[in-house]
């Protein structure tokens, strides 16, 4: 056996992008250049300079190094004219950005040909390129290659699994996407990748959709939990069985080069990450350069779930550094969004399926019970839609804290978390804010886990997830409120701060439950409708406009003491029930963890 050249990124031009990533250009080169169709490739006109060192087209030489067997890096370009290409490392030095020219070199063909350009070693964390135009300088394409032993190389097989439920439009652009950029004739992916969509909302046209190498599978409303299940039930069946199945979302946005990265990846990754998920990243759809998160972990001090990494800015290099390097960053109880992620198929096998969640925490658990290390990779990514800015008091207040207590005590993760403190702290907040659905919610969250395994799997998870939203509060248009409030003047977000007298006070009379109506302020006051809380805000307020910004609505709160009362009685008689019962009923789930996760049970929950 000898050594080959393998691929490792295509260099991604504008007219390689879906219409709506390029109009954000910077994440792949610094500056847009002329297309042309005819000749299919893209025009630098003389003297212009174009920059790729961008989130889409560096080269992380550290992960590459690091992940895989890649050797000795070289830049392919096919092109015609003449232009001057130079190669740039960067890296961090405290806080500042450093770049050293490593190669400058010229050029020239008066007809489109190859060059394979060998990139100098380097011990740096990331390579660039730029290409400055002498001519007009036509480039038809690009990629990074490296030397790999032909002995290195995985035979490679992918089964991408998307779960949908009613949202045709973006579920049908991802399929157009990938029948022309990924399932066609000359893709490298043909092959080596089957598509199944799982369709839970069984409103797509099978006939229509179709193809050899996609496939809809209509489904009942099982959720995001089981309809992935659904998928790697249906992929364990294939015949090749694909070597790793990856999740993705339906309403996203797909690079269609983000699954030719995790091909490249996995074709030569070493030994020591064969078994580690692809995590790819998650970006805002409406903010684009904005990465939100690529690994998550739960967070011990308040027992909530968040980016491992800062949000970062992908459109200037030091982010693209920082980035890298808290890739670094070893955190306990990490997991891998399944807005993106790809699994090792014979983990799925060892270890069993997801758990019946319906949704949220299935990916926590997923990744916790089979103890996941993360590959991340720059351009491994999608864009999602309405991820940021949107608070559901049923999935966030109820669905994710009863599922925290079901993952937790059904595969014995998370053991340092302590969610009823966070409960009980959400609870007492809600109350003195007069949210009283919301602390309604949290109760339910309790209540409904010491039902014990038998409730969880033959609870209807769509009727569950309609009973407790109608009982999310009723936003209206601000414009639907009387003018006299002059709500648009007020500032959700702004902060108050209360005296260390007005603090007990605060706590002492529950916000002014104890209180007769003659010490409270009549005038409401404007608050956020979602986790942002500020007590001093709250203070002494009768009424309590709710308003979430993002789509101009708002509710108003009024203070109840007989609801608040309630409320508090039966907070008493959960937290009772939880002491006395809780390790019991935690039993009862671990013991039943391998009957949920086997394949057995999930086909007769789907009705496979």
């Amino acid at each position: 056996m000898g050594t080959s050249l393998v691929k490792l990124q295509n260099i991604v031009m504008q007219a390689d992008t879906d219409a709506n990533i390029s109009q954000y250009i910077r994440l792949l080169h610094d500056r847009a250049m002329i297309y042309d169709p005819k000749e299919k490739c893209h025009i630098i006109r003389q003297y212009d300079v174009v920059d790729f060192a961008m989130y889409i087209n560096y080269l992380a030489v550290d992960k590459w190094k690091n992940f895989t067997y890649a050797d000795n890096f070289k830049l392919k370009l096919t092109f015609k004219g003449k232009g001057v290409v130079e190669f740039t490392e960067y890296y961090r030095n405290s806080k500042n950005v450093n770049r050293n020219t490593i190669l400058r070199m010229t050029i020239n063909s008066k007809e489109k040909t190859d060059i394979v350009i060998d990139i100098p070693a380097t011990d740096k964390p990331m390579v660039a390129f730029s290409l400055t135009a002498l001519d007009d300088l036509r480039v038809y394409s690009g990629c990074y290659l490296a030397e790999v032993d032909d002995k290195n190389i995985r035979d490679v097989h992918l089964s991408l699994v998307s779960t949908t439920f009613k949202k045709e439009a973006y579920i049908k652009n991802n399929i157009r996407l990938l029948k022309e950029n990924v399932l066609c004739k000359g893709s490298e992916l043909k092959d080596h990748i089957i598509v199944n969509i799982i369709d839970n909302g069984r409103t797509l046209d099978k006939e229509a959709l179709e193809c050899k190498d996609l496939r809809i599978i209509p489904n009942n409303n099982v959720g995001g939990a089981g309809g992935f299940t659904r998928g790697m039930i249906e992929s364990l069946a294939l015949d090749p069985k694909p070597t790793h199945i990856l999740l993705m979302d339906d309403d996203v946005l797909i690079m269609c080069e983000s699954l030719f990265r995790t091909y490249y990846l996995l074709r030569i990754v070493r030994p020591e990450h064969a078994k580690d998920f692809v995590s790819g990243a998650m970006f805002d759809y409406d903010m684009r350069e904005r990465q939100y998160e690529d690994v998550g972990y739960v967070h011990k001090g308040d027992a909530s779930y968040g980016p491992l990494k800062d949000m970062l800015d992908m459109n200037n290099v030091d982010s693209l550094l920082r980035n890298d390097k808290m890739s670094e960053r070893k955190q306990k109880n990490s997991y891998a969004g399944w807005w993106y992620c790809c699994i090792p198929t014979e983990l799925i096998e060892k270890n069993g399926l997801p758990l019946p969640v319906f949704v949220r925490g299935d990916d926590v658990e997923f990744s916790l019970r089979n103890k996941a290390s993360f590959m991340t990779m720059n351009g491994i990514c999608i864009w999602h839609v309405g991820f940021a800015g949107k608070f559901n008091t049923a999935m966030e207040l109820y669905q994710v804290h009863r599922n925290s207590f079901v993952i937790q005590a059904a595969s014995g993760i998370c053991k340092d978390i302590n969610f009823i403190r966070r409960l009980k702290i959400l609870f007492w907040k809600e109350l003195t804010r007069f949210a009283y659905n919301n602390a309604e919610q949290i109760l339910d969250a309790v209540d409904d886990f010491m039902k014990g395994p038998g409730y969880l799997v033959k609870l209807n998870g769509e009727e569950a997830i309609k009973t407790h939203s109608a009982k999310n509060d009723k936003l209206i248009p601000i414009s639907e409120f009387p003018a006299e409030y002059n709500i648009s003047h007020g500032d959700p977000y702004s902060y108050k701060r209360l005296n260390k007298l007005q603090k007990l006070l605060y706590i002492v009379t529950l916000n002014g439950h104890l209180l007769p109506n003659i010490f409270l302020r009549r005038w409401p006051e404007v608050i956020a409708f979602d986790w942002f809380f500020v007590p001093g805000k709250n203070y002494r307020r009768r009424r309590l406009i709710a308003v979430n910004p993002n789509d101009q609505t708002a509710c108003l709160r009024e203070i109840d003491r007989k609801r608040c009362f309630e409320l508090i009685d039966r907070y008493m008689t959960t937290m009772g029930n939880y002491r006395k019962n809780h390790t019991k009923v935690e039993k009862a789930y671990r013991k039943a963890l391998k009957q949920m996760t086997s394949e057995k049970f999930w086909k007769e929950y789907l009705g496979i």
